[in-house]
């Protein structure tokens, strides 16, 4: 986070003090662009509200024109914040919507005096709710990402005399609070309870945001064949077809999860010297067959492992990239992943090309972080062989190894894997 610009897309000097108060450096920037409600659910409210002025503020530091910036920086002196970016550091808008509910009905900022009595004496004596929506938006290079949240409190009233209600209407603070009231203020005499994040009554629940905050920073990339998708049959049924022309095979299963793991060709290479052809003669046409018929069935009785589907939907819940690199041909990698997980489902997909080295070369990684703007030490790589262990500790990432797949504990031990693990959902463990 210090190496993150922190933008705050709101005037509201409560939720000044709440980021301040958890230590946080940060500016301020509001856009005077228009709300739009498209619905009455409250929660619902708030996260749109929070969404548009979040966007709005990501639009102006991205070069976007036609909204108006917050004159003032809070506490770029006190708190030296950073005022101009290099232009390489990533920017987080922080963008929140504060509403008071009471039977269904949403409460704003009152539109004078008599309004705020109005919703005061509807308040009084009674339980309602209050919701805050939250919009992070993320800006690093090219990448953008966003997700919203709301977090819900219960606040109950003691009863309140109409000289009570009228003497702190008064006060004028009532005036630009959802609700009509502040909790932290003259009104906290009234407050007889509440039942959920007192901060979220302020106008920001720091403590969600904290933590939403922390999963910005996380990428993972996946190996696909062993790790993701369990493929040997399509693998072996493909193979076997092609080294049947030259009186080989079939060979087994388990003779197939040491056979691939470095691209095609060493597949088709392996297969042929089990076979006999120690020399390689048959290589070239083998090859060309194998790519030929693998077009066709590169689906053959493929699915993915159990607990994948569950582990990616997590981690996209929590805001995490999700990559492939696999040595598969490209073309076929992007088949199986829409095949099993749906188009853009992803955020980067990368099989084997002409443009970049199999792994363990790490270049491949480095690609798909230069596509997203992330950080090595924000990566987790996990794969299922030697060879994804070393692709994974060359580029610097902490590497973790899957026992699910093609290998087995000795082989990813033996080649340094940060963490070995024996279902999928132990991965968010070590995010």
């Amino acid at each position: 986070m210090k190496q993150t610009k922190i933008i705050l897309a709101s005037a509201s000097p409560r939720r000044r003090e709440l980021l301040a108060q958890i230590g946080f450096k940060f500016e301020v920037l509001v856009s005077d662009v228009e709300e739009k409600v498209t619905t009455d659910v409250p929660h619902e409210v708030v996260e749109e509200l929070s969404c548009q002025k979040a966007e709005a503020v990501a639009g102006l530091c991205t070069g976007a024109r036609g909204y108006a910036p917050y004159e003032e920086q809070v506490g770029a002196d006190e708190a030296g914040v950073i005022s101009e970016q290099d232009g390489k550091a990533p920017v987080i808008v922080i963008g929140a919507d504060t509403i008071v509910a009471c039977d269904g009905q949403i409460l704003g900022k009152p539109k004078d005096k008599q309004d705020a009595f109005d919703m005061l004496m509807m308040l009084q004596g009674r339980t309602h709710q209050v919701y805050t929506g939250v919009t992070l938006v993320r800006l690093e290079g090219e990448s953008v990402t966003k997700k919203t949240f709301h977090e819900a409190t219960e606040v109950t009233f003691y009863p309140m005399s109409e000289d009570e209600i009228w003497e702190y209407v008064d006060t004028l603070d009532p005036m630009d609070k959802a609700g009509a009231y502040g909790i932290q203020g003259f009104c906290a005499r009234y407050i007889k309870g509440i039942c959920g994040d007192y901060n979220n009554v302020v106008g920001l629940p720091v403590g969600r945001l904290y933590q939403e905050l922390q999963q910005f920073k996380n990428t993972v990339i996946f190996d696909l064949d062993g790790t993701l998708s369990d493929s040997i049959h399509s693998i072996k049924y493909c193979t076997d077809a092609v080294m049947a022309k030259y009186g080989y095979g079939p060979f087994t299963v388990k003779q197939y999860q040491y056979f691939v793991g470095d691209g095609a060709a060493n597949l088709i290479k392996r297969a042929l010297t089990e076979g006999g052809d120690t020399k390689l003669i048959h290589f070239e046409e083998a090859f060309a067959a194998y790519k030929e018929i693998f077009r066709e069935h590169c689906m053959y009785k493929v699915k993915p492992y159990d607990g994948i589907v569950e582990l990616l939907a997590a981690l996209k819940a929590r805001g995490v990239k999700i990559c492939v690199f696999s040595n598969k041909p490209h073309a076929e990698t992007i088949n199986v992943i829409e095949t099993l997980f749906g188009k853009d489902y992803f955020d980067v997909i990368l099989g084997q090309t002409e443009q970049l080295p199999i792994k363990p070369s790490p270049e491949g990684v480095y690609a798909i972080l230069k596509k997203l703007g992330a950080k090595t030490e924000d990566t987790l790589y996990l794969g299922d062989t030697a060879t994804d262990m070393k692709t994974g500790k060359s580029a610097g990432l902490f590497t973790v190894g899957a026992l699910w797949g093609f290998r087995d504990y000795k082989e990813l031990s033996d080649n340094h894997a940060d963490a070995i693990i024996e279902r999928p959902e132990q991965l968010l463990e070590y995010l």
